[in-house]
Order: structure tokens, then C-alpha cells, then sequence
């Protein structure tokens, strides 16, 4: 069976998966619109950079905990299928979305690797129809969140792991996969599988693209598919 790969932030949706639920939060009350307005700086560098910064990550990362902390689990669950209702179609790569469905026509997996909260993954692979996401764990104790992470950040080497994990337990061969990524932080991911494809990349990843000949998306520009 033939599997496919989508980073998420910055590769399937422009910019963090995060952002657009902090938009959500701040009309539900729960987040302020100056904590908002620091989402959308980070919001606005991550997409003009084609770099995560990984202090602004750091702070995004401990400022969703905070959200969290002490919340049950399944009104944040209902908070995240709310916001993408209403913010998931705005927010996604057409260009990427093409390729997604040139997958799923032919019938292949396709998951969502991810650091960002696999809550947010999970949903957003859903409504895309797609095999599932794996995303960062935060831990959850009498249905509430502590605040605290059940696993590391699904980042760098982390998501390669979990991708040869879900290969193994599911006995995928990674050398038929393909994987979709727009960050150089997931060279490892890139170099697990045997068709790797790189999304809007920033020069450094350009460069390493171009020498292992890898194909390139560039959302500025149409796409087709055969």
C-alpha cells in the first residue's frame, strides 16, 4: 500500500495550524485580541521567512498549553471542530491540496505529520478525508489537560520516528511513500521515504531539493496533476 506524507503548517495551510484557532479563540472569548496579535506576528514572519523560528515555535507551543490547562478535553475538542468549520478552507494550499487529492484518487494513505496538537491534526484530516494525523500529544489527567506534553514535539528526527513506527506497525514500505514538507527541519522526514516533495522551501532546502532531485511546489504558481 502506497502512503503519503503532509507536513501541515506552512505546507497544507499557510502559515500555523495554531493561528487560526487562536483567531477562533479570540471570538469565543478565551484568548485576548493582543494575544492574538502575537500569534499573527509569528503568523506573518513563519509564511515570509519559509523558516520556523524556533524560539517564536517555543513560545507559540507554551501559550497553547496555557490555553489548555485545566480545560476538559472535550470542549477542546468541540473548539477545534468549530474553528475549522469555519476557518479550514480559507487557510489551506489549493496547490498542495491538488496532490492530496491525486493521492486519494489512486486509493493511497495519506496522514498529516505534524508538530503542531494532534487535535488540530486529527480534525483537520477528517474534514480532508483523509487515513489520520499524527500530531504532539499533550497530556490529559481526569479528562483535563494538565498543561504539561504527553510526548515530545512531533519536530525534526521526532517525526521521522513516528512515521517508521506507523510504517512498521501498519507494514508500510518507505521506500513506495512520499512525503510533503516545506521546513528544512524535516530533512529526516524527506530522506525516510523514497519520493520526497518540497513545499514553497527556503533557499537552503531549495538547494538540497535541487540536488537530490526532488519535485518543488511553489503555490505562486498553477499546478497539474496527470
Amino acid at each position: 500500500m502506497t502512503v503519503a506524507f503532509f507536513d501541515l503548517d506552512n505546507t497544507l495551510v499557510k502559515g500555523s495550524s495554531l493561528f487560526y484557532f487562536a483567531k477562533y479563540l479570540v471570538k469565543t472569548g478565551i484568548l485576548s485580541k493582543r494575544e492574538l496579535a502575537k500569534f499573527a506576528s509569528a503568523q506573518a514572519r513563519f509564511i515570509s521567512s519559509k523558516t520556523e523560528d524556533p524560539k517564536i515555535q517555543n513560545e507559540i507551543k507554551t501559550k497553547a498549553l496555557e490555553i489548555v490547562r485545566g480545560k476538559n478535553q472535550k470542549d477542546i475538542l468541540e473548539l477545534c471542530e468549530n474553528s475549522l468549520a469555519e476557518n479550514l478552507y480559507e487557510s489551506l494550499y489549493p496547490e498542495v491540496i491538488q496532490f492530496l487529492d491525486w493521492h486519494q484518487k489512486r486509493g493511497h494513505l495519506t496522514w498529516i505529520v505534524t508538530a503542531s496538537p494532534v487535535e488540530i491534526a486529527s480534525g483537520i484530516a477528517k474534514k480532508l478525508k483523509m487515513t489520520g494525523a499524527l500530531g504532539t500529544i499533550s497530556e490529559v489527567q481526569n479528562q483535563k489537560y494538565t498543561g504539561n506534553l504527553l510526548t515530545e514535539i512531533l519536530h525534526g528526527k521526532n517525526k521521522a520516528d513516528a512515521v517508521k513506527s506507523l510504517a512498521k506497525s501498519m507494514s508500510l514500505n518507505l521506500d513506495n511513500a512520499f512525503a510533503y514538507s516545506d521546513s528544512i527541519n524535516d530533512l529526516p522526514l524527506l530522506c525516510t521515504v523514497g519520493t520526497a516533495i518540497v513545499v514553497n522551501p527556503n533557499k537552503e532546502l531549495q538547494r538540497i531539493a535541487k540536488k537530490n532531485s526532488w519535485q518543488e511546489i511553489d503555490t505562486q504558481k498553477s499546478i497539474k496533476i496527470a
